[in-house]
């Protein structure tokens, strides 16, 4: 791609990778239709890969499946994971963005305790902070872009659950699954603000590397925010899954899904080797998305012979506004959090033959993203951005061949 664009400009993208692979799988059952096993099988995978950006690189898998009845069936998984980075991670172009992030020389107050680090800070670049006035208020302009010397990401990841189909109960299904994920050299980007704020506290003075120099006027010119290995996530969860399908007649049939998630932990390290910051129930209203305790998708489907009505709900939980290091709360903000919001879809459809034609309302009682501190759209758009638009209708057709 050469960045030619109509906004802001873009440096030229390219480059690629080879990889060779070699994979297996296998499947072992120990037991079938014995007493206290219904079925009791263990899977196994594995994979080999090369790189000639890498090198070579082994993972597996291994699950156990033990049904002592024919109603309930117990799982378990352990594996490792590999990703490389992608071609846009490694090679893309750099980019000039104005991410919403202010100044901390025009701002040091509100640092609270660590006020006196970054007075010291702007003063050591010969700003005085009681006249200072930046020229971008509420935005700083950030460099994005690829990293060609970054390395793969790696992880270990176990699950444990159960689920249960009843067989009085003709059409029920519910599962419980407890999920840990462990990643490490993890592949993204450091927000503007925290950038800035790790470097003019001195909580961690590396990040003024990636802070171009002030302008003749003081002003900040640029930041650097370009894909890197930060560090690592660890994160886990569980999942509640029910699904419902009943005949109501001949000509009548009822569907029930509904998938809640309840996160037990997130901990992020932005940098290797550096501190865990517990994002749980955070999101980051300087950019990025956020990591709600609870999470919750349902849906319910009517099907009358060809014809069938669904209606879907989705619910966000509230969430706590953080800046990457430190939570706003009611004495440093306003407003420092954003409530739990449901939003609700409904499509009628009807197959004809071949074709299955769709009608239906998202956003049905166009439900407004919330509020979010931020420079440019007041809302988190990489959380909330699908509710920008408002309430849409649509019409759309499908044909099997």
């Amino acid at each position: 791609m050469s960045g030619d664009s109509t906004g802001n400009a873009s440096s030229y993208s390219g480059g690629g990778f080879n990889v060779n692979e070699v994979y297996a799988e296998g499947q072992i059952p120990l037991l079938q239709n014995a007493f206290l096993a219904k079925d009791l099988t263990i899977d196994g995978q594995g994979r080999w890969s090369d790189y000639n950006t890498f090198g070579s690189t082994k993972n597996w898998k291994v699950s156990i499946n033990w049904a002592p009845v024919r109603d309930i069936r117990f799982r378990a998984t352990l594996g490792t994971s590999y990703r490389q980075p992608n071609v846009y991670e490694l090679y893309g172009g750099q980019s000039l963005g104005y991410p919403s992030a202010y100044d901390p020389c025009s701002a040091v107050s509100s640092y609270g305790a660590q006020a006196a680090a970054v007075q010291a800070r702007c003063a050591g670049e010969g700003i005085n902070t009681a006249t200072f006035v930046p020229q971008n208020t509420g935005q700083v302009p950030t460099i994005s872009g690829g990293n060609a010397k970054l390395q793969p990401e790696s992880g270990r990841t176990y699950t444990i659950g159960t689920v249960v189909t009843p067989r009085w109960v003709p059409g029920l299904s519910a599962s419980v699954t407890y999920w840990h994920y462990s990643l490490n050299n993890t592949i993204s980007t450091l927000g503007t603000q925290y950038i800035l704020d790790q470097c003019y506290t001195g909580a961690d003075t590396s990040n003024c590397g990636a802070i171009a120099a002030r302008s003749s006027s003081q002003q900040l010119t640029s930041v650097n925010a370009f894909y890197q290995n930060l560090g690592g996530i660890r994160t886990s969860g569980i999942d509640f899954d029910l699904d419902y399908h009943v005949r109501v007649t001949a000509h009548d049939s009822l569907n029930l899904s509904n998938n809640m998630q309840q996160l037990v932990s997130y901990l992020q390290q932005n940098v290797p080797n550096g501190q865990w910051y517990n994002y749980t129930g955070r999101l980051f209203y300087s950019g990025g998305s956020g990591q709600p305790r609870v999470s919750d998708y349902a849906q319910a489907t009517w099907q009358h012979d060809d014809f069938s009505f669904t209606y879907m709900m989705r619910y966000i939980g509230g969430m706590v506004w953080n800046n990457g290091v430190t939570d706003l709360t009611a004495k440093t903000a306003g407003q420092y959090k954003t409530p739990g919001i449901f939003t609700h879809d409904i499509t009628l459809g009807y197959r004809l033959n071949r074709w299955n034609l769709e009608a239906g309302v998202s956003n049905l009682f166009d439900k407004k993203p919330p509020f979010v501190m931020d420079a440019a759209t007041n809302t988190n758009i990489y959380q909330y951005g699908s509710l920008i638009v408002g309430r849409y209708a649509f019409l759309q057709a499908g044909v099997s061949f």
